[in-house]
């Protein structure tokens, strides 16, 4: 897929009954060591709810600012829990992430005074649904420890296999091992039935994971029961994911057997996919040359009616670019995406074009389209104004 990131702000924004008056209140949180904070712990026969943070996770710091400081959030867990807050890269926090293994952030454990985890969640969110996930970790039915050992019991059920996989994934925890554990003590005949399907659906990313590889050799038996195209979607979101690993990775070999993979395996998107992933390779290679072609490609086969995905192009080019045949080609893009979606972001792009072509007046007269466009919806248009003001030096 072809993304561009220029000058766009993502909000947040949490609608509540509690924003029509000032928060007070925040967690209160114990900075002791992990031995006293354990040791409390027991004492108040409570759990330890741990922050695992790092100086630079944006998420971390969006949690600290506005969840952690709503009074709802902070008199629940002030009431409920021991309170830490602890970096995961500093002092006892690199033991703590290794104990637990912490690698995604934000990451939030719930522990009980002997130093097990009971319960783990994963991501930002807001405050509603902050304190409803962390509810699960004093509910005996619901927390993650407890689905381990239903899962684990003997008599696991697709059901509980179901909501066992989906409390890993809410911990960013893998899900690999347990799912192959799973399936090998599963009939072959139950495979195709609507929970296996659902686990499979939900939680199989690897396109070389046993279950996978069986979902390959029998879509026809899988399309029959739950569609073609819920089939389909399902293989292609699997193979994107592979070849674009390999393509991230730079690993040549691996990329060229994902392709070979793609094709030999009938998806009907199997070309659109390479083509959007040789988008990709060659720009991780900084091949800029092939990285225009394989980008003109994929544009002119597949995307010339998605106005964003001719914008991404057509600022791509603009950023690494220079052949000016190139560069008139990228502009036909830009001005079509303007033609199905008269946005700022899009009139900016064609702007940017047009002045890398030297087009003075055309460029101009872009810009400041861009920036009403921007003053009527209340985006930022300050980089347009930049931008202005190098078009005007156009000589």
């Amino acid at each position: 897929m072809l993304y561009k990131i220029k000058r766009i702000t993502l909000c947040l924004i949490i609608i509540g009954t509690s924003l029509g008056y000032a928060q007070n209140r925040s967690i209160e949180f114990d900075h002791s060591d992990w031995k006293a904070l354990l040791e409390k712990a027991n004492k108040e026969n409570k759990l330890v709810f741990v922050d695992c943070f790092t100086t630079w996770c944006g998420p971390c710091k969006w949690m600290a600012k506005n969840v952690f400081t709503n009074d709802t959030v902070a008199d629940f867990f002030n009431k409920n829990f021991i309170n830490a807050k602890i970096d995961m890269e500093k002092g006892e926090g690199k033991d703590i992430a290794k104990q637990y293994a912490v690698q995604a952030y934000p990451t939030f454990i719930f522990v009980n005074g002997d130093g097990e985890l009971v319960h783990r969640l994963c991501g930002s969110s807001p405050a509603k649904q902050f304190i409803e996930s962390a509810k699960n970790a004093l509910d005996p039915e619901k927390k993650l420890v407890s689905y381990a050992k239903k899962f684990n019991g003997g008599n696991t059920t697709g059901q509980v296999a179901y909501d066992y996989f989906t409390m890993l994934a809410a911990g960013c925890q893998s899900t690999d091992e347990p799912l192959n554990l799973y399936f090998t003590k599963q009939k072959e005949s139950d495979y195709t039935s609507r929970i296996h399907w659902n686990i499979i659906n939900h939680f199989i990313g690897k396109y070389d994971a046993p279950m996978f590889v069986y979902l390959e050799s029998n879509k026809a038996a899988y399309a029959k029961l739950y569609t073609l195209d819920s089939v389909e979607m399902k293989l292609n979101a699997v193979y994107n994911q592979g070849i674009f690993e390999a393509s991230r990775k730079g690993d040549i070999p691996a990329y060229e057997k994902m392709k070979e993979k793609v094709r030999a395996s009938g998806t009907k998107d199997a070309e659109k996919i390479i083509a959007r992933t040789e988008v990709s390779f060659y720009e991780k290679q900084k091949d800029w040359k092939n990285f225009a072609s394989a980008t003109s490609n994929y544009v002119e086969k597949y995307a010339m009616n998605e106005a964003n995905a001719l914008n991404n192009a057509a600022w791509s080019f603009y950023q690494n670019v220079d052949d000016i045949t190139q560069l008139e080609k990228a502009a036909r893009w830009s001005k079509l995406s303007c033609e199905k979606d008269d946005s700022y972001s899009n009139n900016d792009t064609y702007a940017a074009l047009l002045y890398k072509l030297k087009k003075k007046d055309d460029a101009t007269k872009a810009a400041n389209k861009a920036i009403e466009l921007a003053k009527k919806d209340g985006d930022d248009y300050s980089a347009t104004e930049t931008l202005l003001k190098k078009i005007k030096e156009l000589k």
